[in-house]
């Protein structure tokens, strides 16, 4: 059968266990959770409906941020990607424009320069 450690003798029955008295029972019931204390339990319960609360509360904060979602949000983002798609046409043809500058300016420079210089005077005493 089963051996005690300190002295050596075996555990024939249970009236081995009951030596420990009533006091050694319970604190061996509280201690491996057989018996709960009074205090403990009303805490436990009242950490429960705490966690509780506090779930319900982020679930209703969850959901009212989702219905902000579907009503203002979504629409709002549909009308940017349709606003969107109607000027990339726009943004190209303006893209389009901006690379010809440079060409331009260069056209215009270099006229200025083969333009002949007695020309550029009749040119001046004519606009004042």
């Amino acid at each position: 059968m089963m051996t005690l450690a300190a002295d050596g003798g075996t555990l024939d029955n249970v009236t081995t266990w009951v030596n420990f008295g009533v006091l050694g029972l319970v604190f061996l019931a509280v201690m491996t959770g057989w018996i709960w204390a009074k205090p403990s339990v009303d805490r436990l319960i009242e950490e429960r409906d705490r966690a509780i609360k506090e779930r319900e509360k982020s679930d209703a904060q969850r959901d009212a941020m989702a219905q902000v979602l579907q009503e203002r949000l979504l629409p709002v983002v549909g009308d940017f990607i349709s606003t969107t798609r109607a000027l990339m046409p726009v943004l190209q043809q303006l893209q389009a424009l901006q690379q010809m500058i440079p060409i331009l300016q260069e056209l215009i420079r270099s006229s200025e320069v083969s333009s002949d210089p007695k020309e550029k005077r009749r040119r001046g005493k004519r606009s004042s």
